[in-house]
């Protein structure tokens, strides 16, 4: 993408998107690639300056399909390949390549749930193999080995498709704030 936009900048500036790294999955996505592919911030370096960044893969989708954007990168597989799939060959998606960050989506039982047991057993259910399997068909990547669904990739056929070591699941962590600004602040740098 950085070699296509590079190569006809009036064309491409401002017409491709991205995920703003202002919010917890943009940072997560885009930090998970800058840091995880080699070479991260070079290509970033190369597409930033042509990009426009959004709160949304809803967002950035919609702006594709208006016409607004030419393309976008770092957004929600769980968002771009429904789009994509149910758009009659009008949009299209791939993996990176080079590298391909997958994100976790996250469960959890908060303290003051009013039906802690009932909370637990669904995330059971989610971890479970018939779980897993509702959660492709709800267009989010499947993690657990061995669950047999045809609806979304699982972690696992990802990696063989791209081999493991271009796969790279983000692990959340608690981030410093000045972490984050210090990234943002080196992402706007590039933006320009």
């Amino acid at each position: 993408m950085a070699e296509i936009a590079e190569a006809e900048p009036s064309r491409f500036r401002g017409r491709i998107g991205v995920y703003d790294p202002t919010n917890a999955y943009g940072y997560s996505t885009n930090q998970g690639y800058t840091s995880g592919v080699a070479r991260g911030w070079d290509t970033f370096g190369r597409l930033l300056p042509f990009a426009r960044a959004d709160h949304s893969s809803g967002t950035l989708v919609e702006k594709v399909v208006s016409g607004e954007y030419d393309a976008s990168f770092n957004l929600s597989g769980g968002v771009a390949v429904p789009a994509a799939e149910g758009s009659g060959g009008l949009l299209g998606w791939t993996y990176c390549d080079e590298g391909t960050v997958v994100v976790p989506r996250a469960a959890s039982v908060v303290r003051t749930a009013p039906h802690p047991n009932a909370a637990r057993l669904f995330v059971d259910f989610l971890l479970s193999a018939e779980g897993q399997a509702a959660v492709a068909r709800g267009g989010l990547t499947p993690y657990r080995e061995g669950v047999e669904q045809t609806d979304h990739d699982s972690l696992q056929d990802i990696r063989r498709g791209l081999g493991t070591d271009r796969v790279h699941l983000h692990r959340y962590t608690r981030v410093p704030e000045q972490t984050q600004d210090a990234y943002v602040e080196r992402w706007e740098k590039a933006m320009g």
